[in-house]
């Protein structure tokens, strides 16, 4: 438990870098250009990485057009793509802060998601730190007008 904590939280801080870097770096490239260059950068470190992590008992396989073509993985990729497109276009339509402060919603659409996708439950206190989500965003983004 502790562990995926400590993941969560390297995750927020490489999130939080990479919306500033995207600022600064979106000024000179298009958004479409930008993700063909990141894709072919995750690609060089995500292919070495999987083929030495991933053991003989994975599902994938590159090979395997049921676990390629499956419904839930080409929605996924798509969703990715999607939200990566739309991020950056974000960031550089309104800055990273303002993007960010939208784009900090995210955890509620995961509970939306989850209770249609996956049947799973929504607690109160899931909708209070989502009303709590929302008020933190809406005075960033008031206060940062003033």
């Amino acid at each position: 438990m502790l562990y995926g904590v400590f993941l969560s939280i390297c995750a927020a801080l490489s999130w939080g870098l990479v919306y500033v870097l995207e600022q600064k770096v979106l000024v000179q490239f298009s958004v479409p250009k930008f993700l063909v260059f990141e894709s072919i950068f995750i690609f060089a470190v995500a292919l070495p990485v999987s083929l030495y992590l991933g053991g003989a008992d994975s599902r994938f396989s590159f090979g395997d057009p049921k676990v390629i073509f499956a419904p839930s993985f080409l929605l996924l990729m798509t969703a990715t793509f999607l939200g990566n497109f739309f991020i950056l276009s974000s960031v550089q339509n309104i800055g990273a802060t303002t993007a960010a402060m939208f784009e900090i919603t995210f955890p509620l659409f995961v509970v939306i998601f989850a209770f249609y996708i996956l049947k799973q439950p929504i607690h109160w206190v899931t909708l209070i730190g989502g009303f709590l989500i929302l008020a933190g965003s809406w005075l960033i983004i008031y206060f940062n007008k003033l």
